[in-house]
């Protein structure tokens, strides 16, 4: 009870710590403070989304036996790790300024596309962050207590003990989702960017990718602005990590039997026609759209354009996007392989560190929170000032590494390391204690009982965050299209972005089939280790 104490009054201060922020930012910095308000709009749109369906999908999964779930949690888990840019892409080629219903329905542009500004930016963050709150919800609904919840079921209808036990006791898990998704929307840039929606991180971007900075502009976001924000986002991204602690060794705690499931009886297909539902609008419209635009030809008549598709031009269109990217899939490939590596070996004794700790570790949780929350041009920023040193300056040697692949290693290193440390910091927490014990009864250390007791029961966690990293390095974009190197090959995230902005043609549409592809088959890998028994 002290230690709960003790997490509730850290979270309480550190939440008024943000509130003072937010305060200063608005009396010191009112730009800052109106870029900020914006990132709010857009997490609190997307929220308003992502929770009530992302956390539908988690108790038809978790907690029911609504025909079809194991598929369904297995299409959900495809979706986690497919990057924004591909989503918002996805979208686009059927509903934005170019897409084909678009232009089926609106083929002179008489009035604005369905996908456009703000509300463009709230729904494509808002759905993409649907299975990532599918996870985290149901994560906490499996480690609800079946005891309470059975006993409870003696007393009242399965949906009250639902409503008042297992949501009650998920409720961490809800708050560390909804805090993920203000996470994401504050640090990407890709959705903000293609649909010109002014938010903090893309303002850095926007200014970064101009020159304003280094040229000293007056328009320019001051330093001042830029660590304002930064604290900002930082201190809530500590609160939430704070509440993740307890909520990791609970998850290490629950027990291996079957938890208790509603049984739906006569509901069982109406619960899965909405589940479905749900999962038709997460992944089945924007694969579909992806799927028309590659296979689609548009031929000009007497009667105006005729759009036809043909399933033969899909599989040449698919089959050619590998070859014609090669060199930059190759690049992007070689980057995420070794940013996971560096992630995974940074993360295991950073993640065993954490789950020996006594006391909230708030330097180390800090010091996640910051590789986690910082929007990805500012990062790009920092790296770019850190290594682009003039000749007379102390650190002059690092100046040989900003002309080559070092930088977007860097930062795609820094993206994947948070995530990495939560699932190796989740797995080692379930190491039993007895057996730590007794190692150290046999003076085995602290790197002994690392090596030697829990990595080799923990290996497929390991793996599994191994291929999580090599998703998120691979998918990183905000932060790599600032810092890869002039007149080389470049990454297959940044390419795409760049050729989204020309709009998602068939070859476009191709490629973005083949990356969505890649990226699910990474999480549902990684997935797959992970659900591996120790």
């Amino acid at each position: 009870m002290r230690g709960s104490g003790l997490r509730l009054n850290l979270v309480v201060l550190l939440a008024g710590l943000a509130s003072l922020a937010l305060v200063a930012i608005w009396t010191l910095e009112p730009r800052v403070s109106r870029l900020w308000v914006n990132t709010a709009i857009l997490a609190a749109g997307a929220a308003l989304i992502a929770l009530p369906l992302g956390t539908l999908v988690a108790l038809a999964i978790a907690k029911t036996d609504v025909p079809g779930r194991g598929p369904a949690a297995l299409l959900t888990a495809a979706m986690l790790l497919v990057p924004l840019f591909l989503v918002a892409g996805a979208w686009d080629a059927g509903f934005g300024i170019q897409g084909w219903h678009t232009l089926t329905a609106n083929p002179r542009l008489a009035h604005e596309p369905w996908l456009a500004g703000w509300r463009a930016a709230i729904w494509i963050h808002g759905l993409a962050a649907v299975p990532w709150v599918a996870l985290i919800v149901a994560a906490g609904l499996r480690a609800a207590e079946a005891e309470l919840e059975e006993d409870a079921a003696l007393c009242v209808p399965p949906w009250r003990v639902l409503w008042h036990v297992t949501l009650r006791r998920a409720a961490a898990a809800i708050v560390i989702a909804s805090v993920w998704v203000a996470v994401i929307a504050s640090a990407e840039i890709s959705v903000t960017d293609f649909f010109q929606v002014r938010t903090f991180a893309e303002e850095v971007y926007t200014q970064a990718a101009l020159g304003t900075f280094d040229a000293g502009d007056a328009e320019a976001l001051t330093a001042a602005g830029l660590w304002c924000g930064l604290l900002l986002s930082t201190l809530l991204a500590v609160a939430a990590l704070v509440v993740a602690r307890r909520f990791i060794v609970d998850l290490a705690d629950v027990s291996q039997r079957r938890s208790w499931m509603w049984r739906l009886g006569r509901g069982r297909w109406p619960a899965a026609a909405v589940l479905w539902f749900v999962l038709l609008l997460v992944v089945g419209v924007p694969l579909g759209n992806l799927v028309y635009q590659a296979g689609g030809h548009v031929t000009a008549s007497e009667s105006g354009r005729v759009r036809s598709w043909f399933a033969r031009r899909l599989v040449e269109r698919v089959a050619d996007a590998p070859r014609e990217h090669a060199g930059d899939l190759w690049l992007s490939t070689q980057l995420g392989v070794a940013a996971a590596s560096a992630a995974v070996l940074i993360g295991v004794p950073l993640a065993w560190s954490l789950r020996l700790a006594r006391r909230v570790p708030l330097m180390r949780l800090t010091g996640l929170a910051l590789c986690l929350t910082i929007p990805g041009p500012l990062l790009g920023i920092g790296v770019i000032r850190l290594l682009n040193r003039p000749p007379d300056s102390t650190l002059a040697f690092l100046a040989v590494l900003y002309d080559s692949y070092f930088p977007p290693w860097l930062v795609q290193t820094i993206r994947a390391l948070p995530l990495v440390t939560l699932i190796l910091w989740a797995a080692l927490a379930s190491v039993p204690q007895a057996m730590l014990d007794a190692a150290a009864i046999d003076r085995a250390g602290w790197w002994g009982r690392l090596l030697r007791i829990a990595l080799p029961q923990r290996w497929p966690a390991v793996l599994a965050a191994w291929l999580v990293g090599l998703a998120i390095a691979s998918g990183e974009l905000a932060a790599t299209v600032l810092v890869m190197p002039p007149g080389r090959s470049t990454a297959i995230t940044v390419r795409i972005f760049q050729l989204l902005h020309y709009g998602v043609d068939d070859r476009v549409a191709a490629i973005s089939l083949v990356m969505a592809a890649a990226f699910a088959a990474l999480t549902v890998a990684a997935a797959t280790v992970l659900a591996r028994r120790p």
